[in-house]
């Protein structure tokens, strides 16, 4: 009885060579990902197979979740590279609040999938360039990871109102480049 439970639990997880050709298979999404929160290339790249690594030497996460542990497992890892500068911006948003109820939504899985796409898509450099290694790394958890406030508070050490208004500012951001990208399709459509 206890060999076929332990067959049967070892099917629900993922097999080394399954976590390898997961990170492999999402590596543009897994850097993508990681480079939007470190901002700087080979580091990002370094993020993703760390996370990788570190997958393969601790307990096998279940098959069904692999390619969410894969993001989760990423996305730490390259929070881990940015703590202090992330912490850094933390100031600038100390006198500053969101007057926007909507912000502390998560929205529904299709809303997410919309704003991850248009995340991915962006101009990194543009992305860099704009926003801030604090409000980045919050996109990045609430969107491709549904992190809440608390959540992205405990992650990155920053306090929640800071959170706040750095999602405040990072969805302002998001709604704006939504809003531009509408706007191209209607007039290509014309």
């Amino acid at each position: 009885m206890v060999s076929s439970t332990a067959a049967v639990d070892a099917r629900n997880y993922a097999s080394p060579a399954e976590i390898v050709a997961c990170f492999q298979d999402q590596r543009n999404v897994l850097g993508r990902l990681a480079f939007l929160i470190i901002g700087e290339q080979a580091t990002a790249e370094q993020a993703v197979v760390h996370a990788c690594e570190m997958t393969l030497q601790r307990n096998s996460p279940f098959r069904d979740w692999l390619f969410k542990w894969a993001k989760a497992a990423t996305i730490a890892g390259a929070i881990s590279h940015r703590t202090e500068v992330i912490r850094i911006c933390e100031a600038a948003y100390k006198d500053r609040r969101c007057p926007h109820a909507e912000h502390l939504s998560q929205g529904d899985a299709e809303e997410r999938a919309v704003s991850l796409d248009l995340i991915l898509k962006t101009d990194t450099h543009i992305l860099i360039a704009e926003l801030d290694p604090l409000c980045r790394a919050i996109l990045v958890l609430r969107v491709a990871m549904r992190s809440s406030i608390q959540d992205c508070a405990l992650r990155l050490n920053v306090s929640r109102p800071a959170v706040l208004a750095a999602n405040c500012h990072a969805l302002m951001w998001l709604q704006h480049v939504k809003t531009v990208e509408e706007n191209h399709d209607v007039s290509h459509a014309v």
